[in-house]
């Protein structure tokens, strides 16, 4: 009896399979098209129909140019911590690699006068890193301070020394509370480049200001991530007696 489920689907569950058993492994570069179609023998529509399924699965990226390769896992992500990215992963137990990018100062831009209250023209020293997490980068990070903070900062070896380190031991300066606003944005083209990605792809932005304990703005960070590099996650926690309470209110508000 002739199956019901589509071919493409057939042949997304059989890659799928070799995925999940660890028969291709992430960054893996599968066969080219022609050769895949040829292999399941069908046409390139169909197999293309496949491959769209196991990219909108994550399981697959493809690499304008370069090919289709295996996707390494997501990284999940709790941002209701206030953690570093790099410590948030590390306390997951990833392998999380911090590359220095540059240093260098420059002239504050719109996003930068409104977080840390500069003058329009004011300059900023900017702190540029990669997160590498097994080997593979997963955001670009650029940190800006005020220049008066940037020229003691600017001593310290920033290539070895994290931010926040730098700011508790050398200005004791130490961050106290944070907000964040997490976005979903084309990637730009300085990032991209930094990532290995196509500029324009989907993305994560997340700009978080840093505070001190007197509510002093300290640094404003700009990160970029990969779509298919990120999950973000909560930790949420059911309370039956609150649900409860609500219903109850709600029967006396409809008998009132």
């Amino acid at each position: 009896m002739k199956s019901r489920v589509p071919r493409y689907h057939q042949i997304a569950q059989s890659l799928r399979e070799r995925i999940l058993g660890g028969r291709l492994t992430p960054g893996h570069r599968l066969d080219n098209q022609r050769q895949l179609a040829r292999e399941f023998g069908v046409t390139l529509m169909t197999l293309r129909q496949a491959l769209d399924v196991l990219e909108r699965d994550g399981l697959i990226a493809r690499r304008h140019g370069l090919g289709t390769f295996i996707a390494s896992p997501s990284v999940d992500y709790d941002i209701l911590q206030l953690q570093t990215f790099a410590g948030d992963l590390s306390a997951q137990g990833e392998d999380v690699v911090t590359r220095f990018v540059r240093s260098s100062f420059a002239r504050a831009g719109r996003d930068v006068i409104r977080e840390l209250g500069c003058r329009p023209g004011q300059r900023v020293f900017v702190l540029e890193r990669l997160r590498l997490v097994g080997g593979r980068p997963v955001s670009f990070q650029a940190s800006y301070v005020t220049a008066a903070l940037g020229e003691e900062l600017s001593k310290a070896d920033l290539r070895v020394t994290p931010l926040r380190q730098a700011l508790s031991f050398k200005l004791g300066i130490d961050i106290a509370t944070a907000r964040e606003t997490v976005s979903a944005v084309p990637l730009e083209g300085r990032a991209a480049r930094e990532l290995g990605c196509r500029r324009g792809i989907p993305s994560f932005r997340s700009d978080r200001v840093s505070l001190a304990a007197d509510g002093t703005p300290v640094v404003y960070d700009r990160v970029f991530i990969p779509g298919d590099r990120f999950r973000i996650t909560r930790q949420l926690r059911y309370d039956p007696a609150h649900t409860a309470r609500r219903h109850e209110q709600a029967q006396l508000a409809r008998a009132d």
